[in-house]
């Protein structure tokens, strides 16, 4: 239904503008074709983010379109549009027949920036199919074409691209040169990011040579551009690798100084991983130093964030961390325990890889072997054709036509089967949000049994006509995929609002939106924000805690992501597991909180993150917990 919709939109909208062209006097029909396929192209490019197989068809039409009516520049950019599109879908070789197409076409009309940037994206498709050789290839014609029209605006990425070639292929000499003709343009064409981006890829080639101080210059060259930019990101991770190279060169007190500076601004944004980078670096800084009571003191944190965040790659990197802290401190039976859980953590996600790239060349054998039987059997029976007589040709055509017809069936299982995992996965995201409602409405329903139990009927009465409300919405949310940010949170202040008449004592619910978030555009799963709520009332132990309080937070933090936040001032994960609460009542909720959130990025290219901190590994005088997961801005 929704996809007839939306075709019925575009009809109407390409109607409208038809009916607005032949109102002009100055319009041929030409013109009227080609608006027709210039609002295909932006269309498929819209449908991109959203639905990745409907801005194939769309594009097609204009392709289609275009090659009817010979309008040669929309064909080609149709060409190029469609090749990004199959990029999108990892269809690399329909990506590059399209892109080879496209092309052609723009040097026949002479457009020689377009053809220079197609055979950038023919690069790209080289690049990440790991043939460097031929992304080098690409990338240095571009090059002639932009050098040759004196095209500087493309140059400077086209650079930074090369250098990166250059260190993927083990050439850090003509890496460096790439990044320093790259750095130089940017600042000719005042391109700050371009230069910061220069300036840091500097600063890993210096520091991989043991180059220190050429090291520090570009790294702090490159702050200087960063400071007040905004950027905070960015900033702490140049705050970071300028501490690394102190501590290297053994200069402690200034590596402690920047290393700071990087975890003040980390333990702001909330993002373990980068807590966890910074934890690291102090607890290395404290080994050199010898200061194995302050090392020691870093490991506890590093241990609570990676398993709080199931993380297996850290919780081995900090089993190695503490298996030098017990060489160091000279307990070698710790050490071996944590050696050996090192190397088994690190021996299951190597499995894991390497299942996943079995897995990958397995389907690339069927693929590339299909297609040599479909070759070969197609010499054959060329070869038989020629040898048999008129008479017994067309058994030999018969045969090789079922033979063709078995392999079509076999790649038509194998594709069929693809699309019906992918299907299975959005089943799955609607079976656990129908576990969801059970789970939500059994603790309802054990509310009301309690309070009127309590012969409290009229407080019951009011909590069942709120409940009826709320339960109304989440069944209209159910059914679709995704609803809008002010749904979720119209949906969630009628859920706060029915655990205030639950709970006995009073809790002070705060939001915190940024004004600039637009919740009319942003769509996440429904009820997910739910469960993260329900944890902070259930687990946090707010009724032991005086003033408790729960702040739901939204923030812009760039174009393409919102971070969501939900902070308690209970009494904190590592307290809650000390007092067993944690095991005695686990939290189901949360547990299909992050299952969905899972199939969500396995099936969106934009990813959500769900990071669960301890307030107390931020600052050691907080208590309580925050959640936080960002929101892609587009799906």
């Amino acid at each position: 239904m929704q996809k007839k919709f939306y075709l019925l939109f575009f009809i109407l909208n390409s109607f409208v503008s038809i009916l607005n062209a032949h109102n002009s006097k100055d319009e041929s029909p030409l013109n009227i074709h080609e608006q027709i396929i210039s609002k295909l192209i932006e269309s498929s490019v819209s449908f991109r983010d959203s639905s990745e197989n409907r801005s194939v068809e769309i594009c097609e039409k204009a392709i289609n379109l275009a090659e009817k009516e010979q309008t040669d520049s929309l064909l080609a950019f149709a060409y190029k549009t469609q090749g990004i599109n199959y990029y999108y879908l990892r269809e690399y070789d329909l990506s590059m027949t399209y892109y080879n197409k496209a092309l052609n076409k723009f040097e026949e009309l002479g457009n020689l920036i377009q053809a220079a940037k197609v055979l950038g994206n023919i690069g790209v498709i080289y690049k990440r199919r790991g043939e460097y050789n031929k992304a080098l290839e690409y990338y240095l014609r571009e090059v002639d074409i932009f050098s040759e029209i004196e095209y500087t605006a493309g140059l400077t990425s086209i650079y930074l691209n090369l250098g990166n070639i250059s260190v993927l292929m083990g050439n850090l000499d003509r890496a460096e040169e790439y990044y320093t003709l790259g750095y130089d343009l940017a600042v000719k064409t005042d391109n700050l990011t371009d230069q910061v981006s220069a300036l840091n890829n500097l600063g890993v080639i210096y520091e991989n040579q043991d180059k220190f101080e050429d090291a520090l210059k570009v790294y702090k060259k490159s702050l200087k551009n960063v400071l007040g930019s905004g950027n905070n990101t960015m900033e702490s991770k140049l705050y970071l690798n300028i501490g690394i190279i102190y501590r290297r060169t053994k200069d402690y007190d200034r590596a402690s100084d920047y290393l700071n500076k990087s975890f003040n601004i980390r333990k702001l944004k909330g993002n373990y991983e980068e807590l966890l980078s910074v934890y690291n670096e102090l607890f290395e800084l404290a080994l050199a130093k010898e200061e194995y009571i302050n090392a020691k003191r870093q490991l506890g944190p590093m241990q609570d964030l990676a398993e709080t965040n199931h993380d297996p790659g850290w919780l081995a990197d900090v089993y190695q961390a503490n298996t030098k802290y017990c060489k160091a401190v000279g307990n070698y039976k710790l050490a071996l325990e944590s050696y050996e859980n090192s190397r088994r953590i690190g021996d299951s996600i190597q499995k894991a890889f390497d299942d996943e790239k079995y897995n990958d060349l397995m389907l690339k054998y069927d693929m590339d072997h299909t297609k040599q039987k479909m070759e070969l059997m197609t010499q054959k029976a060329q070869i038989q054709s020629l040898e048999l007589d008129k008479k017994n040709a067309w058994l030999v055509a018969m045969f090789v036509i079922m033979l063709l017809g078995v392999i079509a069936i076999v790649v038509s299982f194998r594709i069929n089967k693809l699309k019906a995992q992918h299907k299975l996965m959005s089943l799955d995201q609607k079976v656990l949000l129908s576990q969801m409602n059970p789970h939500f409405l059994f603790n309802a329903l054990t509310a009301v049994q309690s309070l009127v139990l309590d012969n409290e009927s009229d407080k019951a009465n009011l909590y069942l006509s709120e409940l009826g409300t709320l339960v109304r919405n989440i069944l209209e949310d159910s059914r679709e995929e995704n609803i809008s940010l002010r749904k979720e949170l119209d949906t969630l202040h009628k859920y706060i609002e029915l655990q205030k008449l639950r709970f006995d004592f009073a809790i002070d619910f705060r939001f915190d939106i940024d004004e600039k978030i637009d919740l009319d555009e942003v769509n996440i799963p429904p009820m997910l924000t739910q469960p993260f709520i329900e944890n902070a009332l259930v687990h946090a132990n707010l009724q032991k805690v005086e003033n408790p309080e729960i702040l739901i937070k939204l923030e812009l933090v760039d174009e393409s992501v919102i971070a969501f936040s939900i902070q308690d001032n209970g009494i904190g994960i590592e307290e809650g597991r000390k007092q067993s609460l944690m095991k005695e009542k686990k939290s189901l909720a949360m547990q299909i909180a992050r299952d969905r959130i899972q199939i969500y990025n396995y099936k969106s290219k934009h990813q959500m993150k769900l990071d669960i901190i301890d307030l107390k590994h931020i600052d050691k005088e907080n208590h309580g917990t925050l959640a936080r997961f960002t929101i892609p801005t587009q799906a």
